[in-house]
């Protein structure tokens, strides 16, 4: 079994005995890992429960000497408690790892000849990796270590891969793909490319859990260029719904994870997500590869967090109402929703802001005794400090006037006092010199517009709230003129449906999250889609390289693994309209089903009706996951009254966090990012009239995995 072994061989024994395994040999090695995975499961669970025990042991004996112990040896005691407790917590994750490894410990293999010297390495590819104890060999390694690429870059031949120190070179000599499931081998087929597309499309027959989960095994090359890039410092891919986007974010930062252990944990990972139910949705993922879950947080709740401008002001959810409900472009609502997201806008309000700070007025400061000339403060305020956000450049300054006290005073102070001073000192100076209503300061930039735009002065719906499209520049302008550190520990963001922010969103977020980024999203799946001004746009404008970092890197997915050909194709039609050419067109895989079906009602209650026939039928009986989409809230609530005699008939809304499954109604902009088996799209008005309404339609169709129902509400 020589061949199978983890070791290299060399070149006379590659020559001589290096073939190709048999099922047989394959069984033999599965079952020599079955067992060190038992073994190891079996000692972990052992040491967990020794362990234990010995917390239980030192904390009776705490309890039984209380009053005859030092502070020393309780310390002692303590520690010892606290180093057990850690360790039972690792092992716990562990004894996880390895039940999972059990019951399928690799997917795949292949063995690479090394070009330098001709030796073959035989190379067993799961879900985490295995390194044997008893054997010191790595039986089986994880797929995000930097050997495992290969599996998804190459088929049998030429081959190579980065290593940490050099790029290896040599060729694949053996491909295989395992069939393991509940702890048995199944089957070990030999691959090549279109083995790898019949695999592919047998996984993508099959029905949507309602939790994503980890699809190592079937990774695409394209996706796991995206997964393992190194260059950029903001990484964008545009990829076409289906395309796998979500599967490249999770993947990609289970992999940052894996390779940069030393500089970076779940902690200093966050996931910008459309919503509560997307984080539910992904909660999986990252565990079942043996990693923490990450923070996941929507853009809303971050403002919320952040924001402390006092005003009642409008969601998105609220501005996604306004839009779907007068979806007239030219009307002056929807202008100025465009206008006031336009990267022109941003770019009017930046300068503006700059002119403003400009032209400060500085005079000399004095606190107590200490005089700090305008000269002084305006060389520190427009030189040394330009790079921070205004106010943060008086808490520099302040820094400096609060030595200069301390010198003249001729005493130390303590930290505390020194900070103290520093925070009173900067209050002043913001009070002297650029102390300014937020609201106020953004009204007075829209007047200076409003000869130029007319109606632009307007911000307030018609409610009394701040406009969604203008508290994200009271947001931004409140980031620029304060900063915020509150997220410095992040070291990588991503950001999930990235064509639902706009530049003010984009401009907060890049000074919030100093970091790396990966940003995914359609810019096809946008309410208001302007082909002159798309999300990529609006992101080379504001992630532009400084100081040796910054920039992005703009990669494309356009093949749609989600739906059937028939499904993929009907929604590529939606939008001909909107596209000059081809371009943009999501390219399925030879995957067929049932044609879409468009059907005709009078009412809400006729539609149901539809639905209910095929409940009733049990037409649906195939399928874990089926979506009732319905234009609003309000509209969808009123489908599920309709049909909540069915148990399986459940209702979601924008506060819901969890989806179990079943039959769910709910809005259309709360599907984004989901998938389910089937999908009944409810339109109660002409969806292929204008822009918005093509869109929102185009979005609603690309949720069906398997089966797609139009029902046109005619009253």
């Amino acid at each position: 079994m020589s061949v199978l072994k983890g070791k290299k061989m060399d070149k006379k024994q590659v020559q001589e005995t290096y073939r190709e395994t048999t099922l047989e040999e394959e069984q033999e090695y599965f079952e020599e890992v079955e067992n060190e995975l038992q073994c190891d499961l079996q000692t972990t669970q052992e040491s967990i429960d020794y362990r234990n025990q010995a917390i239980k042991a030192q904390k009776k004996y705490m309890r039984d000497s209380h009053g005859d112990m030092d502070d020393e040896e309780f310390l002692q005691n303590m520690n010892n408690v606290n180093n057990d407790t850690f360790f039972i917590e690792h092992a716990a994750k562990q004894v996880d790892v390895l039940a999972h490894q059990i019951e399928s410990p690799y997917f795949g293999k292949i063995a690479f000849e090394y070009q330098e010297d001709g030796q073959v390495l035989p190379v067993y590819i799961g879900t985490n990796g295995y390194w044997s104890m008893e054997e010191q060999d790595q039986k089986v390694y994880d797929w995000r270590a930097p050997i495992a690429s290969m599996y998804y870059d190459y088929e049998k031949g030429e081959a190579s891969y980065q290593a940490p120190d050099k790029e290896y070179f040599g060729k694949i000599v053996e491909k295989k793909q395992f069939d393991i499931s509940n702890g048995r081998l199944h089957n070990a087929v030999d691959t090549d490319e279109k083995i790898n597309d019949m695999i592919l499309l047998d996984a993508l027959g099959k029905n949507s859990g309602t939790k994503m989960k980890s699809v190592v095994a079937t990774i695409q090359k394209e996706q796991n260029a995206l997964i393992r890039n190194k260059t950029a410092y903001n990484l964008i891919v545009d990829g076409r719904a289906g395309s796998g986007k979500t599967v490249v974010a999770m993947h990609r930062l289970a992999w940052l994870l894996f390779n940069n252990r030393k500089t970076m944990s779940a902690d200093n990972v966050m996931i910008l997500s459309p919503n509560g139910i997307f984080g539910d949705y992904i909660a999986g993922v990252l565990p079942e590869v043996g990693e923490d879950n990450v923070p996941e947080k929507e853009f809303d709740s971050l403002m919320e967090e952040i924001l402390f401008v006092d005003c009642d002001y409008e969601t998105k959810l609220e501005q996604a109402d306004r839009i779907t409900t007068h979806p007239d472009m030219e009307s002056p609502e929807m202008k100025n929703i465009a206008w006031k997201s336009s990267i022109a806008f941003y770019q009017a309000f930046n300068k503006y802001l700059e002119e403003y700070t400009a032209n400060i007025k500085f005079k000399d400061f004095h606190f107590e005794k200490t005089v700090f000339t305008k000269d002084q403060i305006e060389k520190m305020f427009y030189n040394r400090f330009a790079r921070y956000p205004v106010y943060e450049r008086f808490e520099k300054i302040a820094y400096f006037i609060a030595d200069r006290v301390e010198d003249e005073q001729d005493q130390a102070f303590t930290d505390e006092k020194h900070q103290k001073m520093e925070n009173q000192i900067t209050k002043e100076m913001i009070y002297q010199y650029a102390e300014r209503n937020l609201i106020e300061l953004y009204q007075d930039f829209l007047n200076s517009q409003a000869e130029q735009h007319p109606g632009i002065e307007q911000y307030r719906n018609e409610y009394g709230k701040v406009c969604y499209e203008d508290i994200l520049a009271v947001f931004y302008l409140q980031i620029y003129f304060y900063g915020c550190k509150s997220y410095d520990n992040i070291k990588h963001l991503v950001i999930d449906e990235m064509q639902d922010y706009n530049i003010f969103q984009y401009a907060v977020l890049d000074r919030i999250f100093k970091c790396k980024k990966t940003i995914l999203g359609d810019s096809l799946q946008v309410l208001y889609y302007n082909p002159e001004e798309t999300v990529l746009d609006v992101l080379q404008t504001v992630f532009v390289p400084h100081g040796g970092t910054g920039g992005c890197q703009i990669k494309t997915l356009d093949t749609a693994y989600r739906s059937t050909c028939e499904i993929t194709e009907f929604c590529n039609r939606i939008l001909e309209a909107d596209r000059a050419s081809d371009e943009g067109e999501a390219h399925p895989l030879n995957r067929h089903g049932m044609e879409p079906v468009t059907e005709q009602a009078e009412s809400i209650e006729d539609a149901a009706g539809f639905i209910a026939e095929k409940l009733d039928y049990g037409e649906l009986d195939d399928f874990d996951n089926v979506a009732i989409l319905c234009d609003d809230e309000e509209r969808a609530f009123a489908m599920y009254k309709e049909l909540e005699e069915y148990e399986q008939v459940t209702y979601l809304t924008n506060q819901s966090t969890v989806y179990n499954g079943g039959v769910v109604v709910l809005p259309k902009f709360l599907a984004k990012g989901m998938e389910f088996d089937a999908v009944f799209v409810i339109n109660e008005q002409d969806v292929m009239e204008n822009r918005i309404s093509r869109h929102a339609f185009y979005i609603s169709c690309t949720r069906a995995l398997h089966q797609l129902y139009v029902i046109n509400v005619t009253n």
